[in-house]
């Protein structure tokens, strides 16, 4: 099935023989195709095509519309490799994405277009995109100062990425050299620790009767922010005047967009915000505890990007990151640099990177 919305973006006009990478993000939401410039060690869109993932059954007419409309402009042009990044578990170059009745085959791409192709899961493309940000440009990242004002800067080999959205992935970048390897984890599903009195009466409401292991994931997410909006309601008594009400008449996956957008005027949505943010700075210490990430914190996902504000707001994030019982602790998470992540192409130059990379693996 091919989709008539296809909407296809030129970020280049140019293009002089460097190297083509396809890339690809492919979400519940949109399918995201590029053509990557690599020259040196930049990796720059050439031409971008995005359809809505459930308006097509397959990513081949997609790739093949992308292909068409670039070598009407640049007859020469060909692709290196391929590497597409999909939302779900990756087994022999193959993703079942987790929210389409539709999959990604790398196999079957090679075969219709004749490129080497690297499947890789979404949160992997991220990592392999934190290198190729430009750290002093803000329109890429915001700096988080810590507590005492310092913005350390990134030494060693180590980055953490910790990101929530629909659902909150979390992967290390390591440094070997000039080369990158992205390990990427299952963090997002590890149990959910309480650190205070308010966490633990949230910790319990999220549990409720189903006596179940409350996961980070389940709080630092879409639907987290759902659940903690339901826990100041029906544990905090808070009153569900027409704002609330109109959010919880919404279908769940609209929830955390409206929470944000209420945020700024409304009490209960900003105290909602306020417990995100607060949860997210101590799991995101929790987890640089646990690898050092001298080179950098990085908080990806939608969910950070549109409430950055609230990220800085009397540096809350950062006061729950540092806390720690002991002094020696505080003082190596302050030497972390955190960054939260603005470039929203940061998934597809990933995935581009990831595929150059490990090109001589798929030959």
């Amino acid at each position: 099935m091919q989709s008539n919305t296809i909407q296809s973006i030129w970020h280049s006009e140019s293009w002089n023989g460097e190297p083509i990478v396809l890339a690809g993000d492919i979400g519940g939401t949109n399918s995201n195709l590029a053509l990557v410039k690599v020259a040196g060690g930049s990796f720059d869109l050439l031409l971008e095509t995005v359809v809505p993932s459930a308006e097509v059954d397959s990513i081949i007419p997609s790739i093949r519309i992308l292909l068409d409309s670039a070598t009407k402009k640049f007859p020469e042009l060909r692709v290196s490799v391929a590497g597409i990044s999909g939302a779900g578990p990756i087994s022999k170059n193959h993703c079942d994405l987790s929210n389409l009745d539709w999959d990604l085959d790398g196999t079957e791409i090679e075969m219709a277009f004749g490129f080497p192709t690297k499947i890789i899961n979404d949160f992997e493309a991220i990592s392999y995109g934190v290198p190729l940000l430009d750290l002093n440009n803000p329109e890429e990242v915001t700096h988080l100062p810590h507590t005492d004002g310092g913005d350390p800067e990134p030494i060693g080999s180590v980055s953490l990425i910790v990101g929530a959205g629909t659902g909150l992935g979390v992967g290390m970048l390591i440094k070997d050299g000039d080369r990158y390897r992205a390990l990427p984890s299952e963090g997002g599903h590890a149990c959910f620790a309480a650190f205070d009195l308010e966490t633990e009466e949230l910790r319990a409401h999220t549990q409720g009767a189903a006596n179940t292991i409350v996961e980070i994931e389940d709080l630092l997410s879409g639907r987290g922010l759902n659940t903690i909006l339901d826990y100041f309601i029906v544990m905090r008594g808070m009153k569900v005047d027409e704002t609330l009400g109109k959010i919880l008449d919404a279908e769940p996956l609209q929830r955390p967009a409206l929470i944000s957008r209420h945020a700024e005027h409304h009490p209960v949505c900003r105290d909602v915000i306020r417990l995100f943010v607060k949860i997210y700075g101590r799991v995101a210490a929790d987890f640089s505890a646990t690898v050092l990430p001298r080179c950098g914190l990085f908080l990806a996902g939608g969910i950070v990007g549109k409430n950055e504000r609230y990220f800085l707001d009397g540096s809350q994030f950062i006061y729950f990151f540092e806390q720690n019982a002991r002094e020696q602790v505080k003082q190596v998470l302050r030497k972390i640099p955190v960054y939260i992540v603005k470039d929203y192409s940061i998934s597809l130059v990933g995935a581009a990177h990831a595929a150059w990379l490990l090109r001589d693996e798929l030959v």
